[in-house]
């Protein structure tokens, strides 16, 4: 499949060429960008997907959240509605999109959780809900440039680094490497705990070349004790030691590698990004649940599990034991990455 891709590097050209065009056109106000006077900070990547925006964005809203009425707004992949919506108590995965519906169920109405495909309708339209915001959190809006940013976060991952990566088709990269330059630092996500200084030496390198003198932080994940989905399900912990994989991500890789090292793993159920589970799904499941000779619990993503909710009556959840693992985001160097920002949202603050 990589090779076959290559034969694609003529489409990537051009791709890249135009990214490239539009990207100029901003740097020299040919297009204008919007500026709002309420601080915005933009969480993204230069490549497709599962670079671990969704936990960098809860670590944001706790770091943040007793300073700031914050409000979160995404674009909202894999809904079902369209336009601007503002999140509510009757909302789901199916009408806000899963990551969204993930920061409204584990922050409620402590901070605002918008969904919009265009941001710069999508900003007013909540300050007119809720006046009181003070800070918008992008998701996944590197790319999105007609809102003008105060902190631009660019994640890239350990695994698979932007430097290394080429424009799509032929790789994952949604514009060339330079685009780099526009962050305002990069954060190396899924790092080992026990990463040697060298390689970090040879990773911030790498990114510098892009990047220029703006600092490069590293982080990984750290996964916490599952928990049920259902809470109809009376299942104990203790019952985790063989069970079954369920995952709808775009890199399940480090998950799978975790659960692989606690659990034994009899069978894995693997999904495109934002999947919509289905009753036919959770049917194909059931099945081969019903031909193993044991019971075997289901072990899912913390993204996942929200998209689950809207089947909880289907027959599989009423005999099998579905369990989530929640994740955290750790920073290093945190108190050097707050006080940067902290000084950039003072400013903005003062300008108004």
């Amino acid at each position: 499949m990589k090779h076959l891709r290559w034969l694609l590097f003529p489409v990537s050209f051009l791709y890249g060429s135009l990214m490239s065009f539009r990207n100029h056109l901003y740097n020299v106000g040919k297009k204008p960008q919007v500026e709002f006077d309420r601080p915005i900070i933009s969480v993204g990547n230069l490549s497709m997907g599962g670079t671990g925006k969704t936990p960098m964005i809860e670590y944001l809203i706790r770091l943040l959240q007793n300073d700031y009425h914050l409000a979160t707004l995404s674009r909202g992949y894999g809904r079902k509605t369209s336009g601007y919506r503002m999140a509510t108590e009757t909302d789901s995965a199916e009408t806000i999109g899963d990551e969204p519906f993930q920061y409204f169920r584990k922050f409620g109405t402590k901070i605002a959780v918008c969904v919009g495909e265009e941001r710069i309708i999508a900003i007013p339209s909540a300050l007119m809900e809720r006046e009181e915001i003070e800070l918008f959190l992008l998701d996944d809006a590197y790319q999105h440039r007609k809102v003008a940013r105060d902190f631009n976060i660019l994640l890239s991952d350990f695994n698979h680094p932007f430097y290394e990566d080429y424009i799509l088709p032929t790789g994952d990269l949604r514009e060339s490497r330079s685009g780099a330059k526009r962050a305002d630092c990069v954060i190396i996500t899924k790092s080992p705990e026990t990463l040697d200084e060298q390689e970090r030496r040879e990773i911030k390198s790498n990114v510098k070349t892009y990047l220029g003198d703006k600092p490069v932080f590293f982080s990984h994940i750290t996964y916490g004790v599952p928990q049920l989905v259902f809470e109809h399900q009376a299942s104990v912990l203790t019952y985790l030691d063989d069970v079954v994989l369920l995952t709808g991500i775009a890199d399940n890789s480090v998950f799978m590698t975790e659960m692989a090292s606690k659990y034994k793993v009899h069978k894995s159920f693997v999904f495109e990004d934002h999947h919509s589970f289905t009753l036919k799904d959770m049917d194909g499941i059931e099945a081969y649940l019903e031909q193993q000779s044991k019971d075997l619990p289901i072990v899912t993503t913390e993204k996942d599990m929200v998209r689950l909710l809207t089947l909880a009556d289907h027959s599989l959840f009423k005999k099998t034991a579905v369990f989530y693992i929640p994740i955290q985001f750790q920073l290093e160097e945190e108190e050097k990455f707050t006080s940067r920002l902290f000084k950039v949202l003072e400013q903005k603050k003062n300008l108004n």
